[in-house]
């Protein structure tokens, strides 16, 4: 990526849309063209997101670089259904650590904020979130004893204890609204990579692996990593969220949540060819 101080062949940079396999190939770069990094080592590849002003004009004309990066770059991003984005980042958020991780970015206030109504009196309100606040903690000490002791049966919030999709779609539409989302796991791949401004190379889409991954392995001149490059371990690659399970997951939600994810992703679907619905 454009955080790689290294001799590459041509000089790529790579905008690495969230959800889109950019865990596993922002490894791989590192730990291939860094050397020493050290154990916690973060490419901040987006300068902060306002247009540098070196060159005045209408801001069309206008071009953002992204950290280390020069003009002969070779810029590619790797793109996804942004509903197939959505419910991967509900799922893994699910998991223990990342529960512990997304708690203070959205889980917890998504969680209340979608289930106070189930609560009777704001007496069950202070009790049901001191006990979510331990249930985090009993995440975060690695599950103590194995099963998790301290919630009421009846404590909406830990029923299920993890996050669901309604529940995200209502924080991203609380978080567009207060004008300060710049979340990139639900940013839309166009608004994060500022494409329609700045001229990408190559986008690939995810689904059509491998075939369009070797092209563009191919032609940043790491042709001889592609099965390492491929065979990270990685869920996206894998396949875990089918778009068969993802259009399940659109099918319960509310008609007005579905309507707002169509306007939020419309230009993702319409510049990277990705149909509205099943």
């Amino acid at each position: 990526s454009s955080g790689i101080n290294a001799e590459w062949p041509l000089r790529p940079g790579w905008c690495p849309v969230f959800k889109s396999g950019s865990t596993t190939w922002r490894n791989y770069f590192i730990d291939k063209f860094v050397p020493n990094p050290p154990q916690e080592y973060v490419l901040n590849l987006l300068k902060p997101r306002q247009l540098l002003a070196s060159k005045k004009g209408r801001i069309e004309h206008m071009k953002q670089y992204y950290r280390d990066e020069n003009e002969k770059n070779i810029r590619f991003s790797v793109v996804r259904h942004p509903f197939s984005r959505l419910v991967s980042h509900v799922k893994s958020s699910g998991r223990d650590h990342e529960m512990v991780n997304q708690r203070g970015l959205w889980v917890e206030s998504a969680i209340v904020a979608g289930r106070t109504h189930l609560t009777a009196n704001n007496a069950d309100l202070f009790r049901f979130k001191a006990e979510l606040s331990k249930y985090f903690l009993w995440l975060k000490n690695g599950k103590p004893g194995g099963e998790f002791k301290q919630g009421s049966p009846d404590n909406p919030f830990l029923n299920p204890p993890y996050p669901k999709l309604s529940e995200l779609v209502a924080h991203i539409i609380k978080m567009r609204k207060s004008g300060r989302d710049w979340d990139g796991h639900w940013m839309p791949a166009h608004e994060f990579c500022n494409i329609c401004i700045n001229k990408f190379h190559y986008i690939i889409r995810l689904e059509d692996e491998p075939l369009e991954l070797w092209y563009m392995v191919e032609k940043l001149g790491l042709w001889k990593d592609r099965v390492l490059f491929l065979n990270r371990a990685n869920s996206s690659t894998k396949k875990e969220t089918e778009m068969a399970e993802v259009w399940e997951e659109i099918k319960m939600l509310k008609k007005e949540h579905v309507d707002f994810l169509s306007r939020h992703f419309d230009i993702d679907f319409r510049m990277f060819g990705y149909k509205h619905c099943c």
